[in-house]
């Protein structure tokens, strides 16, 4: 029997992990990138913004994430140092998976993009958002071989055998 997860269980787990994060990096992203060119009309400003907001959204959900499955994980510490611990390894965790497609991302491709996306579509709205997809393609490329890759260093819900009722072992997924 093949344990090789089909390409359609892949794509289910990729969504499950990245969707709320890029949910809240969205919100960051537009609205750092509105506010920005609204108050200021500077498109190279809004791109930063942009950049800044989508990054404070992401890896706060990410973080959270993280720290919780490690510190739920976690039953040989107790008290302020399981925080800390579970904090520290959330911090690694994201640091291996996101850490050089943040690196490609924010320094080069998502700022890039946001400033030429609308000089090029002629409408700063229909620009950021082929800038957006733009850069999401090449950010989940880089994340998603991290991921495969360095998957014994990443947070992932764990999965655990549990006796079922017919004896027989079955996994159950936790946090």
């Amino acid at each position: 029997m093949d344990s090789k997860p089909s390409r359609g269980a892949k794509l289910k787990e990729w969504i499950r992990r990245y969707l709320p994060c890029e949910i809240a990096g969205t919100i960051g992203e537009f609205g750092g990138a509105g506010l920005v060119y609204w108050t200021t009309g500077s498109l190279a400003a809004a791109a930063l913004a942009g950049t800044i907001g989508a990054s404070i959204g992401y890896y706060a959900i990410a973080f959270g994430t993280a720290a919780r499955r490690y510190h739920h994980a976690d039953s040989r510490r107790s008290g302020p140092l399981r925080g800390v611990v579970a904090a520290l390894l959330a911090l690694r965790s994201l640091l291996v998976e996101f850490g050089p497609a943040e690196a490609v991302d924010s320094l080069a491709v998502r700022p890039f993009a946001f400033y030429v996306g609308p000089l090029l579509l002629g409408s700063t709205m229909a620009g950021w958002i082929a800038a957006k997809f733009f850069a999401d393609i090449i950010f989940y490329l880089c994340t998603i071989v991290s991921y495969e890759r360095f998957g014994s260093l990443i947070a992932r819900k764990q999965t655990i055998p549990e006796e079922a009722h017919d004896g027989s072992i079955d996994s159950i997924t936790v946090a």
